[in-house]
């Protein structure tokens, strides 16, 4: 949520979530937000929204720009009585340079202006948004106080973030801190918004630029403990293993090496119009990349001046006074440290830039990078396709054997000159994991899923990346095989705890019933059991062997069939016996003798030859 100070911004985040965001002591007395503020809006499972309330006041843009960083919606909100101000088009254009793509108008204060003053209003906004990403965005009037418009506000949002389209990205963890603090007793807590990948309870992470090992102790959402937490949401970690004073905000938590530090990179610049005065060469600007917030120069090749009033995509870099996490195509905004004023903003091409020579060649090389590096274009490739061949590699990414073979260290062999990414193998380990856990949440009874199901279901990426992934986890005894059923390594069947205390009586009167069993439907009917978890019984008796298959309708119990073995050999003293010594012995009626003696066959007890058994 952006726009000028003092436009309603928190009034409406209260009216729409309950929640007041302005939490600092300094805010509340200056009536003014100076950090961005978090409030969860919409937590269903199939969606889960949080609202950033950012800081209006000019002096506060630059924890405006912390706070819009990875977000996938905005509300401009505009105030009825004032209209568009100056931070009004300072915000809109920093959205528009971090490459927001979705949002909607929001004119508050809407029952301190007459109608004639709405009409002004909204025509002064459709102007300021031409050529924006706001120009076809939806309209809506509210009043926070009243709560007029807001019911509407709230069934519109709800139905545009179901239908906002996120890319799956296939990325190494990735945070940048925006918030560190301690709580007594747990130590080092840090927040931010997670940008790429996730994390789990009990991982251990590096905390960069200063590249030192931390665990995760606890992960929170929204105040609530949680075991993982992934890609765009609000997240709080409890860090082992670092101080207090070792932490700061713009540093990042990364997984493993995916992610480079640099302090020079090269980039796509793209200069606001209304500038007021010129951007020159080498001159100092304030860098704003995800957390972080740096000084540098900016570094033309083609100019020497970028002059006010133009616009357009500028090839050039940044040298940075401090180290930084980028990688390509993070967003970034420039801004002059003073007189304070937003010049442009853009995208990374090169994370791990060099100096360069001033001149056409320098240019045309900028101009390659953009399109991608070797190593950019084989990650690339390899994220959208999963899993690639050598040959694939070499004619898809259109590189040389030299440049692949600098970039092999990057990938993962899944198979003789078949790669992958670290990050992709852990990206299908996760959800093969996932699918395993899940299945034994619906199914407890069940040894496990069918391999069949898991490549079914993970029908999106190749097959021998997932036999690949599945050999894995076996090596490390985080699954198991058992027969055609997989599951995870320290799980066995079990009955479902609503059902535990029925079941467990039912399989005690089929041991009571020995060899004579009773209708299989007729036992559970008995016990009200329904056909679901009928089905789902039957087979785990099965499947432990606790009981066997007595013919097409019935089970007979282990216990049973152990005792009718014994008494056979005790009487027959293990010499050949026939289907009338049986019937003597055990005193049973032909239904019943059969298809035991028939079950004995095929458990190896017996070995009929003609009309003998031994």
């Amino acid at each position: 949520m952006a726009g000028h100070i003092d436009h309603g911004k928190t009034a409406l985040t209260k009216a729409l979530t309950g929640i007041q965001t302005d939490r600092l002591k300094e805010e509340k007395e200056r009536n003014i937000s100076i950090e961005p503020g978090f409030a969860p809006f919409i937590q269903e499972d199939e969606l889960e929204v949080s609202i950033i309330d950012v800081p209006g006041h000019e002096n506060f843009i630059r924890q405006m720009i912390a706070g819009v960083a990875g977000i996938d919606m905005v509300l401009l909100v505009i105030a009825a009585d004032e209209g568009i101000m100056p931070q009004t088009k300072e915000h809109l254009d920093i959205l528009t340079l971090l490459g927001i793509k979705n949002g909607f108008v929001i004119i508050t204060k809407v029952n301190q202006a007459e109608q004639e003053l709405l009409e002004i209003v909204l025509d002064d906004v459709k102007e300021n948004i031409k050529q924006t990403f706001l120009e076809d965005a939806p309209v809506y009037f509210v009043d926070s106080l009243s709560m007029k418009g807001i019911p509407e506000l709230k069934a519109a949002l709800r139905e545009k973030l179901l239908n906002i389209t996120k890319e799956e990205k296939i990325a190494s963890f990735r945070l940048p801190i925006d918030q560190v603090f301690t709580v007594k007793g747990q130590g080092v807590v840090v927040r931010g918004t997670i940008y790429d990948g996730e994390v789990r309870q009990g991982e251990r992470l590096k905390l960069l630029p200063i590249n030192k090992e931390v665990r995760v102790r606890q992960i929170q959402r929204h105040h609530k403990q949680k075991t993982v937490a992934s890609e765009g949401q609000r997240t709080a970690i409890n860090l082992g293993g670092i101080s207090y004073e070792e932490v700061s905000r713009g540093d990042v938590l990364v997984a493993d090496d995916f992610f480079s530090v640099s302090d020079r990179i090269d980039i796509v610049f793209n200069p606001l119009k209304d500038v007021k005065y010129k951007i020159k060469q080498r001159q100092p600007v304030k860098i704003h990349i995800g957390t972080a917030e740096v000084m540098g120069k900016i570094i033309f090749f083609d100019r020497n001046e970028i002059n006010i009033g133009e616009s357009g995509e500028i090839l050039c870099q940044l040298q940075l006074s401090e180290e930084v996490v980028v990688t390509r195509g993070d967003r970034f905004i420039v801004r002059r440290p003073t007189p304070i004023e937003t010049l442009g903003g853009g995208w990374v091409i090169e994370p791990n830039a060099t100096k360069h020579r001033f001149g056409k060649q320098t240019m045309e090389q900028l101009s390659l990078k953009k399109e991608g590096s070797a190593k950019d274009r084989i990650l690339s490739l390899i994220k959208e396709s999963a899993m690639l061949t050598h040959a694939e590699i070499l004619k898809q990414a259109a590189i040389s054997e030299k440049e692949l073979m600098e970039v092999k260290d990057n990938l993962l062999e899944v198979d003789r000159e078949i790669y992958t990414l670290p990050s992709v193998f852990k990206h299908v380990k996760d959800k093969i994991t996932l699918l395993i856990e899940n299945f034994h949440k619906q199914f407890p009874m069940r040894t496990g899923i069918n391999k069949a199901g898991i490549l079914s279901e993970l029908n999106q990426y190749p097959v021998k990346l997932i036999e690949f992934t599945l050999e894995e986890l076996g090596n490390k005894e985080l699954i198991k095989n058992t027969d055609q059923y997989i599951s995870l390594y320290d799980v066995t069947p079990s009955l479902p705890s609503e059902w535990k205390k029925r079941l467990e009586q039912v399989e005690k009167e089929l041991i009571m019933q020995g060899t004579e069993t009773e209708k299989w439907a007729d036992l559970m009917n008995k016990h009200k059991i329904p056909s679901d978890i009928q089905h789902e019984f039957y087979y785990f008796l099965i499947n432990t062997q606790r009981a066997h298959i007595f013919d097409d309708d019935r089970l007979i119990s282990k216990t049973a069939t152990n005792q009718a073995v014994r008494k056979l050999e005790e009487h027959t003293s293990f010499e050949d016996f026939n289907l009338q010594t049986a019937r003597e012995v055990l005193q049973l009626t032909r239904k019943n003798l059969v298809p035991l003696l028939e079950l004995f066959d095929t458990l190896g007890y017996t070995n009929r030859v003609g009309n003998s058994r031994t």
